[in-house]
């Protein structure tokens, strides 16, 4: 068998025509056979030579077709060859060498190196084209993966040989991974305004070793904290400084290494002229203060990117959302820096449309009507912040992501998905005290009825000396719009040996409310009117003789009240609140023009805020003040009930002082809770999540308060107090779930003589 090339040189030399043009000769193919290949199919071998048979060929064509197969990467060695020439043409032979297969990498020697590490650095798989060039890469991305880790001696040797079953080439790569090296000293050079102990504390994860710290090192942490030096010494007018090189010595042992970074400082620079072009939205003024530097002042070039966001931020809240500030820096003799700020506006986006997506349950309508921002409106991103709000805050999906599609130059889409979640709550609320026994409530309840947003509730509440049952329905957009009505019918009954008395309760309250506009649209007025039948009945032997309320008993009672509730709701989640507050002040009227046998007036103010901290955690604080007053001298005129009381979880009645029992803080009369007229109570909560869907987070609190019998004896430095810790769970059907063990600090012993006593207080349905 011969080489093509001869036979088609000699042709070329004999067939020249002119000295003007010359007719290269060509051959006919009349057939083509493959050797050599033992995977690689002959066909697709054939098809991209780019021959054919009864196609006529060239020099070139053959060194093409050479050319073209080694495109596929799969062969060592390629050859086309003359099998015989006849006098219609030629006969063709491409041989191949093919590259081997890989059959598995077999590593021996690893020791600190994960599974997941290994197979990242590998990156081989058994069946594939195995190139020389694959094993040296596989080497050089183990000894990285190795430095990474510390371990900047390790070496990586390879082999391979043939699999006597299939033929495949194996790959064993044999590891020493050797010491992790330890970092001895960083070490600066080129550095005056800051010493090397200061520029090492910048380094956050590349450390030295100490008895508290391993010293590891790894590449990529410590490429990432070169960054740092750079940030502090920009930001505190070092406009020119550079890390100028970083280098690693070893110690004669090669188990501790010396890092030296080399760092060229520069002049202290200060801002000169500050211009601006461009801009139409804003004036100078607006944007110069936003920027938060100005001239005169050292550079900052920390503060100064921090401006350029804040001012895309304004710029983007008002709708512009590819608006682009250009900044331009001009040194100006040693330490001056003039900035010139280019601003290109874009064009104003509005809404288009709005999507609602996910919702499987809720009326698409009862999510719209929540929006602030609508179709048509220019796109304000504050108002779209505020209208996720409103739907997060109504407490029926788990998840709400928007997301912005631009759909010309000047509109956009808005798509919300929501991820709806059950807001059927199966509630089982339960507490236990010394006096009261086992306490709760058993009942459904709907926020979203129908998926309408309407509120409907039925609940039995009960205990050894407490029952009640109730069943109300509330409608919050009542024909579409921001009135709410809502009704509700109880029959209540307290009593036993605790209470010296019983008390039968029957009545309903209907309820009309709107959401405001002003001073804001967090606020919302609601009106309360309740109408009820009390008989008192049942007194023991030794309350009658006390009776500290005057009570009278199997004496029929008829009370009318309306109440006013000025309320602002800013939180930012109905479970687990980071941001905002909830104030309520609640002005309660019985009697008088109402008429009805009890008289009296109460005063409620409440007022809780929630602060985010760093890691997560969260501060809330709650206020809680009250009046009560009769509008008679006559005592019968103010219900027993009436009165506040404290201590405990407040399940029952009164308000919640953990660390104390039930109605246990405040007036008490021969073991009897008497209640009082004014009350006062402060508490703070040190909050931290532990996950978020469901929500369960961990919290400690310190709190006090007390209860007075009248006004005069309002004294609110007289507190009792307590602290401890809790935990909150809010489980789908059920709602919220608590525990708190509650430490009270002002009891006193037998002897007059202040101690502490702990206190566990079941928690259900309530966030304090």
């Amino acid at each position: 068998m011969k080489l093509l090339y001869p036979a088609l040189l000699l042709c070329l030399l004999v067939c020249v025509i002119s000295s003007s043009a010359v007719t290269v000769p060509k051959l006919r193919v009349l057939g083509i056979s493959i050797e050599g290949n033992e995977t690689t199919d002959a066909g697709l071998i054939r098809a991209y030579s780019g021959l054919a048979v009864g196609k006529e060929i060239t020099g070139d064509d053959i060194q093409s077709a050479i050319r073209q197969l080694w495109l596929l990467d799969l062969f060592s060695d390629i050859q086309i060859l003359e099998d015989r020439e006849v006098a219609e043409g030629i006969y063709l032979v491409i041989r191949v060498a093919e590259y081997p297969r890989l059959e598995k990498v077999e590593i021996a020697g690893n020791r600190k190196l994960k599974k997941e590490d290994l197979d990242e650095a590998v990156g081989l798989t058994p069946g594939q084209v195995l190139h020389p060039r694959d094993i040296v890469r596989l080497t050089g991305r183990l000894k990285a993966k190795y430095a990474t880790k510390g371990f900047l001696l390790a070496t990586v040797q390879s082999e391979t040989y043939t699999s006597t079953t299939t033929g495949r080439q194996v790959v064993k790569i044999s590891i020493d991974e050797g010491k992790k090296v330890k970092i001895k000293r960083i070490d600066f050079v080129g550095n005056t305004a800051l010493s090397d102990k200061a520029l090492r504390k910048l380094l956050k994860k590349t450390k030295r070793k100490t008895f508290f710290r391993s010293g590891e090192y790894n590449e990529e942490e410590f490429r990432e904290d070169l960054k740092a030096p750079a940030e502090y010494y920009r930001a505190a007018g070092y406009r020119d400084f550079e890390v100028v090189s970083d280098s690693i010595s070893y110690s004669e042992d090669r188990r501790r290494m010396i890092i030296t970074i080399a760092v060229q400082e520069g002049a202290i620079y200060h801002y000169g002229d500050i211009t601006w072009s461009g801009n139409r939205l804003f004036t100078q003024e607006v944007l110069a203060e936003k920027l938060q530097v100005g001239s005169g002042e050292r550079y900052n070039d920390k503060k100064f990117q921090q401006g350029l966001q804040d001012i895309g931020a304004m710029y983007y809240d008002r709708g512009y959302i590819y608006a682009n500030l250009a900044p331009a820096e001009t040194p100006r003799g040693l330490d001056t820096v003039d900035v010139h700020l280019s601003v290109d506006e874009g064009n104003e986006f509005k809404v288009h449309r709005i999507y609602i997506e996910g919702n499987t349950k809720t009326k698409e309508k009862v999510v719209r009507r929540e929006f602030v921002l609508f179709p048509g409106e220019t796109f304000d991103v504050s108002r779209l912040r505020r209208s996720i709000r409103e739907v997060t805050i109504l407490n029926y999906f788990s998840n709400i992501v928007p997301d912005i599609i631009p759909v010309s130059d000047s509109e956009v889409d808005l798509y919300v998905k929501v991820e709806e979640k059950s807001t059927l709550q199966a509630m089982v609320s339960a507490g236990y005290s010394e006096r009261d026994g086992f306490i709760g409530t058993v009942g459904i309840q709907d926020v979203n009825l129908l998926g309408n947003g309407q509120q409907f509730s039925l609940d039995w509440n009960f205990g050894k000396v407490y029952r009640s049952f109730s069943i109300s329905f509330t409608e919050p957009w009542l024909l579409d719009t921001r009135t709410l009505i809502g009704a509700s019918f109880f029959d209540t009954h307290r009593g036993g040996s605790y209470y010296g008395f019983d008390e039968d309760i029957i009545g309903g309250t209907l309820r009309l409310g709107r959401r405001l506009k002003w001073p804001d649209d967090y606020f919302r007025l609601d009106y309360i009117y309740r109408l009820d039948h009390t008989v008192y009945s049942n007194f023991s032997e030794s309350f009658r003789a006390t009776n500290p309320r005057d009570l009278q008993e199997d004496v029929p009672r008829i009370s009318s009240s309306l109440t006013q509730i000025i309320s602002r709701d800013s939180r930012d989640d109905p479970e687990f609140p980071t941001s905002g507050s909830v104030n309520a002040l609640r002005t309660e009227l019985t009697g008088g023009p109402l008429g009805g046998h009890d008289q009296f007036a109460k005063v409620n103010l409440s007022s809780q805020w929630y602060l985010p901290l760093p890691a997560g955690f969260v501060f809330v604080s709650l206020l809680e003040a009250g009046v009560l007053d009769g509008l008679t001298r006559n005592p019968h005129n103010i219900p027993y009930f009436d009165y506040f009381f404290m201590g405990g979880s407040g399940l029952s009645l009164g308000t919640s002082l953990r660390g104390y029992d039930e109605r246990t803080v405040g007036p008490q009369s021969s073991g009897y809770a008497v209640g009082g007229k004014t009350l006062f109570k402060k508490s703070m909560e040190l909050r931290f999540p532990v996950l978020r869907n469901p929500t369960i987070f961990l919290l400690t609190f310190a709190e006090a308060g007390n209860v007075w019998r009248s006004f005069e004896e309002t004294n609110p430095s007289d507190l009792k107090r307590s602290v401890g810790l809790g935990i909150r769970l809010f489980m789908p059907f059920v709602g919220m779930i608590g525990l708190d063990y509650g430490l009270g600090l002002d009891y006193e012993d037998s002897r007059g003589l202040r101690t502490t006593n702990w206190e566990p207080h079941f928690q259900f349905g309530r966030s304090f």
